[in-house]
C-alpha cells in the first residue's frame, strides 16, 4: 500500500530473491535496488517457470515463499480470483514434473 516500506536486515539479503509483476513494478524496483535479487516478468505464470528452473538447477535446498506484497487489481477483480488464479497454476507448472 501507499507509504509501506521494505524493512529487512542486510545478514539476509544474500539469501532472497524477489519476483516483480504488475502495475507498482517500479515501487519495488526502488526499494529492493542494492538490497536484493530480483526480477521483473510480465505474468505470473513467467515467474513460475523461472522459479521452477531454478528449483532444479539448484544445488541446495530452497524454501519458496509466495507472498503478494501489493494489490493486484489492474490484473484481478479480487484477492479471492487472484488465489484460485496462483494456485491453479503453481500446481501445474511448479508441482507437475
Amino acid at each position: 500500500k501507499k507509504g509501506d516500506k521494505f524493512y529487512l536486515q542486510k545478514k539476509y539479503y544474500k539469501n532472497i530473491s524477489a519476483y516483480i509483476i504488475g502495475l507498482n513494478k517500479n515501487y519495488f524496483l526502488n526499494q529492493f535496488k542494492n538490497k536484493i535479487k530480483f526480477q521483473y516478468l510480465k505474468t505470473i505464470k513467467n515467474a513460475l517457470f523461472d522459479i521452477k528452473k531454478q528449483i532444479k538447477n539448484s544445488k541446495t535446498e530452497n524454501v519458496i515463499l509466495f507472498s503478494p506484497s501489493a494489490a493486484s487489481f489492474d490484473q484481478f477483480k479480487n484477492f479471492e480470483e487472484r488465489g484460485r488464479y496462483f494456485n491453479k497454476h503453481v500446481k501445474r507448472i511448479i508441482l507437475n514434473n
